[in-house]
């Protein structure tokens, strides 16, 4: 497959490091940029003040601390970026979590890889279609 640069900066957010690495170097290897964070409050600090940031891809379970829809919620409340959640839950109870937080899709982290570039993609066009 051929890497092509797209230019957009994503911000990935999850609290276990290997996982977020191995996230970070797939969508690099599909041509995004990539900062990452290992808890809500350091995704917010970064969203906020990183206007390179394009889009923020957002693990709900963080551990101790904020959470992925506490810190969405925060990310929102202080820019207009899409937010797609990323979960390895797909209990009814965890996908409500995110009801009510403007998002641009929920994608199981066991989906693959294809998933999840489709899902980004898709969160890139309605986005910018608004």
């Amino acid at each position: 497959m051929d890497k092509e640069k797209t230019g957009k900066t994503i911000l990935v957010v999850d609290d276990e490091a290997i996982l977020l690495i191995f996230i970070a170097k797939i969508l690099s290897g599909f041509g995004y940029n990539v900062i990452t964070a290992i808890s809500g409050e350091k995704a917010v600090e970064i969203a906020v003040n990183n206007d390179s940031v394009n889009l923020v891809l957002m693990d709900i379970d963080l551990g101790s601390g904020m959470d992925g829809t506490d810190a969405a919620k925060q990310i929102l409340s202080s820019r207009n970026i899409p937010i797609v959640f990323h979960s390895s839950h797909s209990e009814r109870d965890m996908v409500e979590r995110v009801r009510g937080i403007t998002h641009y899709g929920y994608v199981i982290k066991s989906s693959g890889d294809f998933v999840l570039r489709s899902s980004i993609e898709m969160a890139f066009e309605l986005f910018e279609s608004n």
